[in-house]
């Protein structure tokens, strides 16, 4: 299956032809999940519990990087964390079908944090204190190395270089994102630590589910090598709640690991980094078959004025966390 393709050929008997090629017998029913950047569905099992099977966007990550995750996974779960780590069948857990990489886990029912639920914060940051705590400072030797300035740089020559920018907004936009890389750059040469350490990469709200009144945290398809304060920020939901909510956080997180103040002063960094990012990354993903569907709002005119007027508000907000 070509990277042009993509999904394309992933078709229900296909999805199904994968699971039992590792040896289950399949009812022949699939649920899709909630992921567009791989593909995953809850696939029944015959007298048994429905599996998760998850299909990797061919040339996204290596091989080595996906196995590096799934050891870390495993690794974890035999630490106690609470993740789901990948099935093994006879020693393997990455497996390939009809060109396409996928592994299977084992189906977690539960519900995701409450936004602003201080308690769950708590837990939270408490749970991201465990994981590093598990994780140690050893990096990655496959995963990417976190660099917002080297991201911002690609991401907003995709955008500047496309033609989905309304041509009346590219002037604005440039200068805007010449304000923020500004005050990035200043920032992380102030602020950025010696050492990277190895990290979830993307534990924000919907990577968490609440089962069996314990928090568990999903999804290691971005772990990379990087900052604590990334698992953490996503979760400040609000300017003016910030303070109060990263209190709770770093109080749980101290509970297994001691936090580094002076990453705080990165928040800002990369939240406009992820602002920036995740539009360059719908214009990468435009493209493929099942993005109008999953975005049908993406590039009209509308959408560039908010996201320009996004990016004014990382601005206005700089510094305003702390």
């Amino acid at each position: 299956m070509s990277s042009n393709q993509d999904f394309s050929n992933l078709m229900p008997d296909v999805i199904l032809d994968a699971v039992e090629s590792l040896g289950f017998w399949t009812d022949a029913r699939i649920y899709p999940l909630n992921s567009y950047e791989n593909r995953v569905y809850q696939v029944g099992i015959e007298e048994a519990s429905p599996l998760i099977a998850k299909f990797y966007r061919p040339n996204r990550w290596t091989q080595a990087q996906i196995q590096e995750e799934h050891d870390t996974l495993i690794k974890l779960a035999h630490d106690g964390l609470p993740v789901v780590a990948p099935h093994m069948v006879e020693g393997k857990s990455v497996f390939t079908h009809q060109g396409l990489l996928f592994c299977l886990s084992p189906r977690l029912i539960g519900q995701h944090p409450e936004a602003e639920n201080l308690d769950q914060l708590f837990q939270i940051g408490e749970l991201i204190g465990q994981l590093h705590q598990s994780l140690g400072k050893e990096t990655f030797q496959h995963r990417i190395q976190v660099s917002p300035l080297e991201q911002i740089r690609s991401a907003a020559t995709r955008i500047l270089d496309s033609t989905a920018l309304p041509k009346a907004l590219k002037a604005p936009y440039q200068q805007q994102i010449s304000n923020l890389y500004d005050l990035c750059e200043q920032q992380i040469q102030r602020y950025w630590p010696t050492q990277l350490r190895p990290i979830h990469g993307d534990s924000h709200r919907s990577n968490l589910i609440l089962s069996n009144e314990q928090f568990h945290l999903l999804d290691f398809d971005d772990c990379q090598n990087g900052l604590a304060i990334q698992d953490l920020w996503l979760h400040l939901t609000q300017v003016n709640l910030a303070k109060q909510q990263l209190s709770e956080l770093l109080e749980g997180y101290e509970s297994y690991q001691t936090f580094d103040t002076r990453e705080l002063a990165l928040i800002d960094v990369f939240k406009c980094t992820r602002v920036i990012c995740y539009a360059a990354w719908l214009l990468q993903r435009q493209t493929d078959p099942a993005f109008a569907k999953a975005f049908p709002w993406f590039a009209s005119e509308e959408y560039w004025l908010n996201h320009l007027n996004e990016l004014k508000e990382c601005q206005n907000e700089w510094g305003q966390i702390l």
